[in-house]
């Protein structure tokens, strides 16, 4: 009976141990995440949700700790930091990942998308997909878009109703050749600015305007330092969640999912409210005193027409018919 009794308790302690290992092998995955704007913006809408998902779908297994407001960083540095492994997560805007990868640089051609949901429905399939999967070689695995929605300009003495009203101003622009060659044909000088400099370039007048979406204008309170807006919705910004390839190959198969879906989940929740969040936004700086002009496009369609023939010999121009085909 002794024996009989010890050699029970031998297995529930064998079975203990069993458990008690497998737990420590699996330890909860921690993750950092990074992205340049509020808590409170689009991104950090969609970097909550993602980080609240994937604890979600993985019962408690994976914690994202989400770093907002450039804590980390401008996008250009954390884009390095995620290619290096000092950070494991980042959301950047696809015109900065082009720096390291160019045919990123078809999602922001100056009004090549019909409307937001041609977009969206493009990145979200097989063009989509692809672009994502051409980071890899580079050490990023490309995980999921976001949107970051229309574009504007926002200038600090300047109304912009025709391209000649922007001869000679100092725009602002994301460190992006496109960007350039953008500003620089519709008459104005690009000046090249990490995000969290704009406030003060604005209120020094070391720049006469910026060119970003509107509730970045919004939310950074730009509005407080420059009082013309021009609605041109010239360039849509699409962004884009990325982790550390060598990091998320690390991962297991079950926890790779599910840092995948939750970064879906951070797309969709940036999309549903970008909209909304733009005209929220430009409705919020005209009661604050901003003058809003809704400039015709042709003029600047017509005047943007180089920059998107020069950018198809970059990015190709079978993608970028494949872009323009798949909104018909």
């Amino acid at each position: 009976m002794r024996l009989t009794k010890i050699f029970v308790a031998g297995i529930i302690f064998a079975a203990f141990t069993a458990i008690t290992t497998t737990a420590v092998a699996q330890p909860t995955v921690k993750l950092r995440l990074g992205h340049v704007t509020t808590a409170v913006s689009i991104a950090g809408q969609g970097a909550q949700a993602f980080a609240k998902a994937a604890k979600e779908i993985s019962n408690g297994g994976i914690e994202i700790e989400v770093f907002p407001n450039s804590q980390l960083g401008g996008e250009l540095e954390m884009l390095s930091q995620v290619r290096l492994g000092t950070l494991d997560i980042a959301m950047n805007g696809a015109g900065i990942v082009a720096a390291i990868e160019p045919t990123f640089s078809i999602t922001e051609l100056p009004f090549i998308w019909k409307n937001r949901d041609t977009v969206w429905a493009t990145l979200t399939g097989p063009i989509g997909s692809k672009l994502l999967g051409s980071l890899e070689p580079k050490g990023i695995k490309g995980l999921s878009w976001g949107v970051w929605d229309f574009r504007g300009f926002l200038m600090n003495g300047t109304a912009i109703n025709t391209p000649a009203d922007m001869k000679g101003k100092k725009i602002r622009i994301i460190e992006n050749p496109l960007y350039v060659r953008t500003i620089q044909a519709l008459g104005a000088s690009p000046v090249p600015m990490a995000w969290p400099e704009v406030y003060t370039g604005l209120q020094q007048r070391t720049i006469d305007g910026v060119e970003t979406n509107y509730h970045g204008m919004s939310d950074a309170k730009l509005f407080e330092v420059a009082k013309n807006l021009a609605v041109t919705d010239h360039i849509f910004t699409a962004t884009v969640y990325l982790m550390n390839m060598k990091k998320f190959s690390s991962l297991s198969p079950a926890h790779q999912d599910f840092v995948l879906k939750a970064a879906r989940v951070a797309g969709e929740t940036m999309r549903a409210g970008a909209a909304k969040a733009n005209e929220d936004a430009i409705a919020l700086m005209e009661k604050n005193g901003v003058k809003v002009t809704r400039p015709d496009r042709a003029s600047f369609e017509k005047a943007t027409e180089p920059v998107i023939k020069y950018f198809s010999t970059i990015v190709g121009p079978d993608l970028v018919q494949q872009v323009i085909n798949s909104q018909k």
